[in-house]
Order: C-alpha cells, then sequence, then structure tokens
C-alpha cells in the first residue's frame, strides 16, 4: 500500500505565524505564539490521526490476506 505525504493548511499557517512571531516583537507576539503553538498541535494530531489510518489499513489487509491463505 503507498502512501503520500500531503502537508496541511495547518502546517502552513503555522510556519506563517511562526514567521510573524520572529518579525514582530511587539505586544502581540505572545498571541501569535500561542496560535502557532496552537496550530502545531493541529497538525501533531493530524499525523497521529493519519498514522492511524495507515496502521488499520494494513491490518484489514493482513486480515483479509489471512483469511485468503485459509
Amino acid at each position: 500500500m503507498a502512501t503520500q505525504a500531503q502537508s496541511s493548511h495547518h502546517l502552513a499557517t503555522a510556519r506563517r505565524l511562526l514567521d510573524d512571531v520572529a518579525a514582530d516583537n511587539r505586544a502581540k507576539t505572545q498571541v501569535k505564539a500561542t496560535a502557532a503553538a496552537a496550530h502545531a498541535t493541529l497538525v501533531l494530531a493530524e499525523q497521529v490521526a493519519a498514522l492511524r489510518l495507515v496502521i488499520a489499513a494494513e491490518a484489514v489487509e493482513r486480515g483479509s490476506l489471512d483469511r485468503s491463505v485459509s
């Protein structure tokens, strides 16, 4: 089974916010840093969910193969 890596819009947003934080040292920096951390958390959650789907699909494939061999 082939998997395809995809960049989510959350990852792009997190990178953009981190760039903004690096360029902006004013009072809004903390808010932007918090938003960037939240987006990074969403990216991680998406990656974990994708991994779980891959593992589940592989388990289903193995189950199908085990049944066809019997």
